[in-house]
């Protein structure tokens, strides 16, 4: 409710003639939602504990409700405008920024920025809430823009990708395997987050990924490239559907795509063999490390599956839950039926929500780090862990779980 509150203000900041006459143009605030929302949510979290447990046992909702309101209410004035002034002047100031960037054709080096961003789970606040916004000004004054290229182009992480597809082709086959599979996930689905993993296996391959990004950059910037409107996901198929419709752009976003992956591939190939002596984490580390990193939970969550119940369980509808409820639990979904189909069990509808949509599900797969926070909303109901969305053999494991209790 809080966060309903103070996303209303701050959007609502952003249309107003100040934050016009600042920035030049009125805007989504973005941006704004991620930073005052999140605050919110911890002065909440921090100011109700004073008093929580002194409340009389049947009155809980009429006081937090109350309590939610008086608070959104003295928080929308500051979040008002905060937002205009304080992310009004910030936003002036990248605007004034991207066009110094654009006057000295200095677009390959934001990638020096974004491509480590991105593996910080960065990227959405820079994508939508910085570059969305400036690409959009420019796309009212020249009919397309390159900044929405320059976060969603999927050239860096596919040359990662295929790099770890045949350097460990022969080495360590379940490395490269995982590999290949994510391959098409990054490229056609925009789901950049499944090679983030790879990165933290071997951290120094960020200057692969950083590397293709000013080369994938520069190539935008030479042909002069841009897209109609955001590229959202990041997905190839996005890029081609929104790229201005003229040789030129097509065909400097079809090579920077191309030369951004073989650059990434060459490097990653190249820090992969010098490094190779020193001890890799596992791929489950690194993935378990990225799940982490997605999620600030108030304690570290367990690492461990529901015990058995003796009841019957209803196991007719199964629900993948990830923070969004889309990308991450989305695949998990789809790679979860596609195994119940392949051992002919029929009954069994699959779907994916995200945590705070939680109802009245009864059986649950989440990753380990999710625990506490998916078992605090739906206590009663059976969850299932694993350590990854892309964890087939963590699949077949609840899969036999299942059986056994069923039968």
């Amino acid at each position: 409710m809080i966060a309903v509150i103070i996303a209303i203000a701050v959007i609502a900041a952003g249309q107003t003639e100040a934050f016009t006459k600042i920035v030049g143009q009125k805007s989504v605030m973005f941006l704004c939602v991620m930073i005052f929302v999140p605050i919110a949510a911890l002065i909440l979290k921090h100011t109700e504990k004073f008093w929580i447990h002194r409340i009389k046992s049947g009155f809980e909702m009429l006081v937090n409700n109350f309590y939610l309101g008086f608070l959104g209410f003295a928080l929308i004035f500051p979040s008002f405008y905060l937002s205009i002034y304080l992310i009004g002047y910030i936003q002036l100031g990248l605007k004034l920024l991207v066009e110094i960037m654009q006057q000295y054709k200095l677009y390959p080096i934001a990638a020096i920025v974004i491509e480590p961003a991105k593996v910080l789970f960065l990227n959405n606040a820079i994508n939508h809430g910085v570059l969305t916004p400036l690409g959009l000004q420019q796309v009212r004054d020249s009919g397309k823009s390159i900044l929405f290229l320059l976060e969603s182009n999927p050239g860096p992480g596919l040359g990662l990708l295929v790099a770890f597809l045949i350097f460990f082709f022969k080495r360590d086959k379940k490395l490269s395997s995982n590999a290949a599979s994510s391959g098409p996930i990054h490229l056609f689905g925009g789901i950049h987050e499944v090679y983030f993993p790879f990165v933290l296996l071997k951290p120094v391959l960020i200057l692969a990924t950083i590397a293709g990004g000013v080369v994938g950059n520069g190539i935008l910037q030479i042909f002069n490239a841009g897209t109609i409107a955001p590229v959202s996901p990041g997905s190839v198929i996005a890029g081609f559907l929104q790229i201005n419709k003229t040789p030129l752009d097509v065909a400097g976003y079809a090579l920077a795509l191309v030369l951004s992956a073989v650059t990434s591939l060459l490097i990653s190939l190249l820090l992969l063999s010098l490094t190779r002596k020193k001890q890799l984490k596992t791929l489950q580390e690194a993935q378990a490390q990225v799940a982490e990193m997605k999620q600030t939970p108030a304690k570290k969550p367990r690492q461990k599956d529901t015990p058995a119940i003796a009841t019957k369980i209803d196991f007719s509808q199964v629900t993948f839950v990830c923070d969004a409820g889309m990308g991450s639990s989305t695949m998990g979904a789809a790679i979860f039926r596609k195994e119940l189909k392949n051992q002919n069990i029929e009954d069994i509808t699959v779907i994916n929500k995200a945590i705070v949509d939680l109802k009245d599900e009864k059986v649950i797969i989440t990753i380990s780090q999710l625990y506490d926070r998916v078992k605090a909303k739906r206590a009663d109901a059976t969850i299932y862990t694993i350590n990854q969305f892309l964890d087939k053999q963590g699949y077949l494991t609840i899969i036999e779980k299942i059986k056994n209790e069923k039968n």
